[in-house]
Protein backbone atom coordinates (compact mmCIF):
# COMPACT_ATOMS: atom_id res chain seq x y z
CA UNK A 1 0.00 0.00 0.00
CA UNK A 2 1.24 3.49 -0.64
CA UNK A 3 2.18 5.55 2.40
CA UNK A 4 0.65 8.63 0.79
CA UNK A 5 -2.85 8.42 -0.66
CA UNK A 6 -3.43 10.40 -3.84
CA UNK A 7 -7.01 9.26 -4.36
CA UNK A 8 -9.20 6.27 -5.01
CA UNK A 9 -9.35 5.04 -8.60
CA UNK A 10 -12.82 3.60 -7.97
CA UNK A 11 -14.00 6.93 -6.54
CA UNK A 12 -15.64 5.21 -3.57
CA UNK A 13 -13.30 6.02 -0.68
CA UNK A 14 -12.90 9.67 0.21
CA UNK A 15 -9.94 10.96 2.16
CA UNK A 16 -6.20 11.29 1.83
CA UNK A 17 -5.03 10.11 5.26
CA UNK A 18 -4.80 6.50 6.39
CA UNK A 19 -6.27 7.29 9.79
CA UNK A 20 -9.44 8.42 7.99
CA UNK A 21 -9.80 5.66 5.41
CA UNK A 22 -8.15 2.47 6.66
CA UNK A 23 -11.44 0.93 7.84
CA UNK A 24 -13.13 1.72 4.51
CA UNK A 25 -10.18 0.19 2.70
CA UNK A 26 -10.39 -2.96 4.81
CA UNK A 27 -14.12 -3.13 4.00
CA UNK A 28 -13.25 -3.02 0.30
CA UNK A 29 -10.72 -5.83 0.65
CA UNK A 30 -13.25 -8.02 2.46
CA UNK A 31 -15.87 -7.23 -0.22
CA UNK A 32 -13.45 -8.26 -2.98
CA UNK A 33 -12.59 -11.52 -1.24
CA UNK A 34 -16.34 -12.13 -0.74
CA UNK A 35 -16.62 -12.52 -4.51
CA UNK A 36 -14.55 -15.72 -4.23
CA UNK A 37 -15.45 -16.74 -0.68
CA UNK A 38 -19.13 -15.88 -0.20
CA UNK A 39 -20.08 -15.42 3.45
CA UNK A 40 -16.60 -14.37 4.56
CA UNK A 41 -17.73 -11.05 6.03
CA UNK A 42 -20.24 -12.84 8.25
CA UNK A 43 -17.48 -15.04 9.65
CA UNK A 44 -15.25 -12.19 10.82
CA UNK A 45 -15.46 -12.00 14.61
CA UNK A 46 -13.19 -8.97 14.94
CA UNK A 47 -10.46 -7.16 13.16
CA UNK A 48 -7.63 -4.72 13.72
CA UNK A 49 -6.70 -2.71 10.64
CA UNK A 50 -3.09 -1.57 10.40
CA UNK A 51 -2.12 1.05 7.83
CA UNK A 52 1.34 1.57 6.36
CA UNK A 53 1.80 4.56 8.67
CA UNK A 54 0.74 2.49 11.69
CA UNK A 55 3.49 0.03 10.78
CA UNK A 56 6.05 2.82 10.56
CA UNK A 57 4.91 4.26 13.90
CA UNK A 58 5.58 0.88 15.55
CA UNK A 59 8.90 0.33 13.77
CA UNK A 60 10.78 3.33 12.31
CA UNK A 61 12.71 0.95 10.03
CA UNK A 62 9.51 0.37 8.06
CA UNK A 63 9.64 3.74 6.32
CA UNK A 64 6.22 4.42 4.85
CA UNK A 65 5.12 1.01 6.10
CA UNK A 66 7.41 -0.75 3.64
CA UNK A 67 7.92 -4.27 4.98
CA UNK A 68 10.30 -5.43 2.30
CA UNK A 69 13.16 -3.01 2.88
CA UNK A 70 12.82 -0.33 0.26
CA UNK A 71 13.23 -0.19 -3.45
CA UNK A 72 13.05 -3.23 -5.68
CA UNK A 73 14.26 -1.37 -8.73
CA UNK A 74 16.95 -3.08 -10.78
CA UNK A 75 19.60 -0.94 -9.07
CA UNK A 76 18.58 -2.56 -5.75
CA UNK A 77 18.46 -6.18 -6.88
CA UNK A 78 20.84 -9.04 -7.46
CA UNK A 79 24.46 -7.97 -7.01
CA UNK A 80 23.46 -4.39 -6.10
CA UNK A 81 21.49 -5.18 -2.89
CA UNK A 82 22.39 -3.47 -0.56
CA UNK A 83 25.41 -2.17 -2.54
CA UNK A 84 27.64 -3.68 -5.19
CA UNK A 85 30.16 -6.06 -3.68
CA UNK A 86 28.18 -6.94 -0.56
CA UNK A 87 25.13 -8.78 -1.90
CA UNK A 88 26.27 -12.02 -0.25
CA UNK A 89 25.90 -10.57 3.26
CA UNK A 90 29.54 -10.01 4.12
CA UNK A 91 30.67 -6.57 5.24
CA UNK A 92 34.02 -4.75 5.31
CA UNK A 93 34.32 -5.82 8.98
CA UNK A 94 35.88 -9.28 9.24
CA UNK A 95 33.42 -11.80 10.73
CA UNK A 96 30.44 -9.42 10.53
CA UNK A 97 27.63 -10.45 8.21
CA UNK A 98 24.35 -8.77 7.36
CA UNK A 99 21.14 -10.72 6.87
CA UNK A 100 17.55 -9.70 6.32
CA UNK A 101 15.56 -7.90 3.69
CA UNK A 102 18.38 -5.45 2.93
CA UNK A 103 20.56 -8.12 1.34
CA UNK A 104 20.06 -10.71 -1.39
CA UNK A 105 17.59 -12.32 -1.99
CA UNK A 106 15.67 -9.37 -0.52
CA UNK A 107 12.45 -8.88 1.37
CA UNK A 108 9.64 -11.40 1.40
CA UNK A 109 11.96 -14.41 1.18
CA UNK A 110 11.78 -15.52 4.78
CA UNK A 111 15.18 -16.43 6.11
CA UNK A 112 16.79 -16.72 2.68
CA UNK A 113 19.69 -14.37 3.34
CA UNK A 114 20.43 -15.94 6.74
CA UNK A 115 20.40 -19.43 5.22
CA UNK A 116 22.82 -18.35 2.52
CA UNK A 117 25.24 -16.77 5.02
CA UNK A 118 25.00 -19.88 7.23
CA UNK A 119 26.02 -22.04 4.27
CA UNK A 120 29.16 -19.92 3.83
CA UNK A 121 30.03 -20.17 7.54
CA UNK A 122 29.93 -23.99 7.61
Amino acid sequence: MPAEIRGDAAGQIQGRHWADIKEAYADRVIAQIEQYAPGLAGQVLGRHVVSPLDLEAENPNLVGGDQVCGSHHLSQNFLFRPVRGFADGHTPVKGLFMVGAAVWPGGGTGAGSGFMVAQDLR
